[in-house]
């Protein structure tokens, strides 16, 4: 593997604002920088709990918030390598009125050769050091943190974003004039495991490796220009420059982004040509500030240039008025008032009109009025670059407004952002603010995001890049909830339930308090729509008071606060495997179907372990379908014809051990 120290840094700005089974996470772990230094998660302030957090100071409340994100995402991702960030608060870039919520960035990126290529990889492409390990099936830098992220600690006060402050809050009901932590820390978190590029958009260069050698990126593999119709990486370092700015063109072509987008986005109203052939597509335009809006029911026909006298302009009567009557007139900008045009192309009969600008490239115009008579057809304008197609091909001419998800293509890929001014850290690795609904991965926080049940087109975003996510319904601890974590389209219901059970049995005194807590919980989201009936009864049935009892010892303050259950990809290895005795370490290996035969065992180290496997459940040493009892480390359980589904390993402490491996594989 190639590494590299990355140059890139994510900022959010505001002010200017597939097996259908039980989900095992991964282990995304936080470090708190802060500790000791009084300050930001550190902060001793008292505050009253807020939003569902429940934490009595300014700190206290950050880390919860900070524990909930992370358990997010752990519900989303699956990753049998542990996920640490390094996570702090500092005075970032501010102003009175503006400025920096948060920055984050992956500590390394690594590259892998065509030689060691592990599989869902593409060779010679830089990785975010997460996903890379998280291929690899092993952590490739042990004693280093995966991510960094700050958070701006200077808010509210003077000269820095004056009048605003942190929502500490879980629910997404943010209060106006403050800033939901929650969000920004999983818009962060999402920068740091994969989304963002690692180019130099000043200069258009790929980054360089410590061998010297420029490579792609993962997350820029997928970036596509379709205003110069070519790929990222398929342009020079010039074109790229100028396709950062190609504002409304840059898009990520991602299958799983694009399959997903319509399940997430809302409808916008987009200008379609349909014939002839060679104009076919989309185009951007600008509505006109008088007269009805362009829309799907009074915008659509057949299109005739007008001709007035020797140009096209518009400025006076129509010499073919009667070949214009009941068609969309198209004019060119000219010497005259947009409303002038208008009000000739309504004499003449026209049912709409569209004005192309006489400036250079795809510049857009927003036609304004003259305070004038009243015009009664809608009136949109395009640049230059479409106006030429569309005179080109004038023969057939056919155009309507028509209905699509908002933030896409007219092939159906999602837009990125690219304003036409370079904006560093926001530029590029961000949805367009064009999505509607808002999307967490837009480079501004929206007000109404709900980041805590909706992460919208990112974890699809992940799928492409090589994330595996969690397609399967979620657990809690071992128990089946039958809620899927995530669901194509980015809610994330399941994943909702494990964080909350998590942040509850943590802050409940008893086991009682945690019982009720989370019961209500349970209860509110099926109130609240959230669950289906079937839902709701599964959930239910892992809300009992013997399985409870369970997530509460495991979750509870002075818990183990290890996670329930490992996820082990087919074939990997868990080195470094150590417990006390008595102690009982849980893992999962999903087995596909037709499966020949599975192969589970632990070998090496110190100590005493015993093992027992169950599918679909968590075994015991009284209820198991399989196990191996031998003093010592080496245990082996092998099955013929395994039936499809998630098998449950436990690994038992007989006696103390450190320094186990555990493997797991499937042969096909």
């Amino acid at each position: 593997m190639i590494a590299c120290k990355p140059l890139f840094k994510a900022l959010l700005a505001t002010g200017l604002l597939g097996l259908a089974s039980a989900a095992a996470a991964a282990d995304i772990r936080i470090i708190n920088l802060d500790a000791g230094t009084g300050k930001g998660l550190d902060d001793p302030t008292p505050v009253a709990p807020i939003g569902g957090n429940p934490g009595v100071t300014r700190g206290e409340q950050a880390r919860i918030a900070f524990d909930y994100a992370a358990s997010l995402w752990s519900a989303v991702l699956k990753s049998g390598v542990p996920i640490d960030i390094n996570a702090s608060f500092q005075k970032l870039a501010c102003t009175a009125t503006g400025g920096t919520l948060g920055s984050s960035r992956a500590l390394s990126i690594t590259a892998f050769s065509a030689t060691n290529l592990p599989a869902g990889a593409k060779a010679d492409t830089w990785y975010h050091i997460a996903l890379a390990n998280t291929l690899v099936g092993e952590d490739t830098s042990p004693n280093n943190a995966d991510v960094q992220m700050q958070f701006n600690g200077a808010m509210g006060t003077p000269g820095c974003l004056e009048g605003m402050q942190w929502y500490f809050g879980l629910d997404g009901n943010t209060p106006a004039g403050q800033s939901n932590f929650l969000n920004v820390m999983l818009h962060e978190m999402a920068h740091g495991l994969g989304f963002s590029g690692f180019n130099n958009l000043t200069t258009g260069k790929p980054l360089l490796g410590n061998d010297g050698v420029a490579r792609p990126d993962i997350y820029s593999s997928y970036v596509y220009d379709n205003g110069a119709a070519m790929k990222w990486y398929d342009m020079t370092d010039a074109q790229r420059v100028s396709s950062a700015l190609n504002d409304g063109h840059l898009v990520f072509t991602g299958p799983k982004v694009k399959a997903d987008a319509p399940l997430a986005l809302g409808t916008r109203a987009a200008l379609m040509v349909s014939a002839p052939a060679a104009a076919a597509g989309e185009y951007l335009y600008g509505q006109a500030q008088f007269g009805p809006a362009a829309s799907v029911a009074n915008f659509n026909g057949s299109v005739v240039r007008a001709v007035t006298g020797a140009n096209a302009e518009g400025c006076a009567a129509f010499d073919n008025a009667a070949a214009v009557a009941g068609h969309i007139a198209l004019v060119d900008r000219g010497t005259c008032g947009f409303a002038v045009k208008a009000r000739n192309a309504e004499a003449a009969g026209a049912t709409g009109m569209v004005i192309a600008n006489n400036q250079a490239g795809n510049d857009l115009i927003t036609p304004v009025g003259d305070g004038g008579a009243p015009i009664n057809i809608p009136v949109v304008a395009v640049s230059q670059n479409s106006g030429i197609t569309l005179k080109a091909n004038l023969a057939g001419l056919a155009i309507a407004m028509s209905t699509v998800p908002a933030g896409i293509d007219a092939a159906g890929n999602v837009q990125i952002y690219a304003p036409k001014t370079l904006v560093v850290g926001s530029s590029f690795s961000h949805f367009d603010t064009r999505l509607s609904p808002n999307a967490l991965m837009e480079y501004a926080e929206s007000p109404d995001l709900k980041g805590h049940i909706d992460v919208d087109l990112t974890p699809s975003l992940f799928i492409d890049e090589g994330w595996r996510v969690n397609g399967g319904s979620q657990l809690l601890r071992t128990c089946d909830t039958g809620v899927p974590a995530w669901v194509p389209g980015g809610v994330i219901v399941g994943a909702n339930i494990s964080a909350e059970a998590k942040k509850l049995a943590k802050a409940s005194a008893t086991v009682g308090d945690y019982a009720a807590a989370i019961r209500a919980h349970a209860a509110k989201l099926a109130t609240d729509g959230l669950l289906t009936a079937p839902q709701a009864s599964s959930l239910n049935a892992c809300l009992s008071d013997a399985e409870i009892a369970k997530q509460y010892d495991n979750w509870r303050q002075g818990g183990t606060g290890a996670p329930a259950v490992v996820d082990m990809a087919n074939g990997q290895t868990l080195t470094a495997q150590a417990g006390a005795a008595g102690s009982e370490r849980i893992y999962t290996l999903v087995v596909p179907a037709n499966a020949r035969t599975l192969n589970i065992r632990t070998f090496g180290g110190s100590g005493d372990v015993s093992l027992y496997v169950k599918a679909g459940a968590e075994p015991t040493a009284a209820s198991n379908d399989y196990r191996s009892v031998h003093v010592g480390n080496s245990e082996t359980v092998v099955a013929a014809r395994p039936a499809a589904g998630t098998y449950f390993i436990k690994v038992a402490g007989d006696k103390a051990y450190a320094g186990v491996s555990v493997q797991a594989s499937y042969s096909l």
